[in-house]
């Protein structure tokens, strides 16, 4: 058995850096692997669900099919030595969405399912989950969620993805309750990601949504009542599977970047009231992009990209807006969701990565 592989991530792409650029350094070792062939892993996400002051790994398990969801606790080094379900038994989940649903401080979950209705569980602050309620007019072909004050109160709310029908708002009233679904107006398609930001800059919750089936990617612009205002993105028509929302150009305001069905990225820049340029190609390449992520992997005050497809994913680096690939050398996978955080206490931020049928993993961050 191979204990550790060490990816030196750049090789030719390190010849083309400028001169300040960190050489990037990753580390994929099997003891940081979680989730094995017989999980259908759709999505992860991270949070400190046991107090303990690391990021533990939230697994939604399932897609289609009835599997279990689980917690994996942090070690506090990047290994995930105990895990704890979540729910009553299998279900076919997309996403386990963490969140302070009660007010009580510690992180709760919304368990997002294909067809069947949402669930809410509460934490009791060790990372043990008990279930609430499930979300009123929830269900249909869920996809992804996202959680945000979407009407200034306070609390937090969630807004669902629906892959048919509408996408769905669900206001939080506190002590784990929800109101029942707002059908958000204007998103009645196949839409598969989220993402929230302040795009207009005007201090409240705004939406972005990926769309397939040939169908235009959406902005929504919030009015800090639980209210949005959609439009179309510009000649976003297509098969957008994921979307992330970030300043990728630096100039202070919140771009969109979305990853297709037939492996192409694209960037949409801001220009700082919620209206977007364009859409510009930034990556091409053969395999639909399924995850997507983003974060300053070489240190150099810029965001690189993560990009997550059934194959090998790739590190994309960011050179004043060109995109060099480097491979993450983790094998080849079906990548559904990935998410960055730093997992093993050293202040750099990590790779998790949610494979089905494969296991999942931590790429641990060495760059120097």
């Amino acid at each position: 058995m191979i204990l550790r592989r060490r990816a030196l991530l750049g090789s030719a792409a390190m010849l083309m850096a400028a001169p300040a650029a960190a050489q990037i350094e990753l580390l994929d070792i099997v003891f940081l692997e979680f989730e094995f062939e017989a999980r259908m892993t759709a999505d992860i996400a991270l949070a400190d669900v046991d107090g303990d002051g690391d990021l533990d790994v939230l697994a939604a398990n399932g897609r289609h099919w009835a599997q279990p969801d689980f917690v994996y606790l942090n070690n506090g080094d990047g290994r995930l030595l105990e895990a704890l379900p979540i729910g009553r038994g299998p279900s076919a989940s997309y996403r386990l969405e963490p969140g302070d649903f009660d007010g009580d401080g510690d992180i709760d979950v919304v368990m997002v399912r294909d067809t069947l209705p949402s669930l809410a569980f509460a934490n009791d602050g060790k990372g043990n989950f008990t279930e609430a309620a499930p979300l009123e007019g929830s269900g249909g072909a869920a996809r992804s969620s996202i959680v945000l004050d979407a009407n200034s109160d306070g609390r937090a709310d969630i807004v669902v993805a629906r892959r048919r029908g509408e996408d769905l708002l669900f206001l939080g009233l506190g002590n784990m309750r929800f109101a029942p679904a707002n059908p958000i107006s204007g998103t009645d398609g196949p839409s598969t990601g989220l993402a929230t930001a302040d795009f207009n800059g005007d201090g409240l919750a705004d939406l972005a949504i990926a769309r397939r089936d040939e169908a235009a990617s959406l902005i929504l612009l919030g009015d800090g009542t639980g209210k949005f205002s959609p439009s179309e993105l510009p000649q976003t028509a297509g098969d957008n599977r994921k979307l992330l929302a970030a300043d990728m150009d630096g100039d202070g305001d919140t771009d969109i970047v979305l990853g297709q069905g037939d492996g192409a990225i694209t960037l949409l820049a801001n220009d700082g009231s919620g209206n977007f340029a364009d859409p510009r190609l930034v990556w091409s390449g053969e395999e639909a992009i399924q995850a997507l992520a983003a974060f300053d992997a070489d240190g150099d005050g810029d965001f690189d990209l993560v990009a997550g497809v059934e194959g090998a994913n790739s590190l994309l680096r960011n050179y004043a807006g060109r995109f060099v690939r480097t491979g993450l050398d983790e094998g080849e996978a079906d990548t559904y969701g990935i998410a960055i955080g730093d997992l093993n206490g050293d202040g750099k931020s990590d790779i998790a990565v949610a494979n089905s049928q494969s296991a999942n993993k931590i790429v641990l961050n060495r760059t120097r």
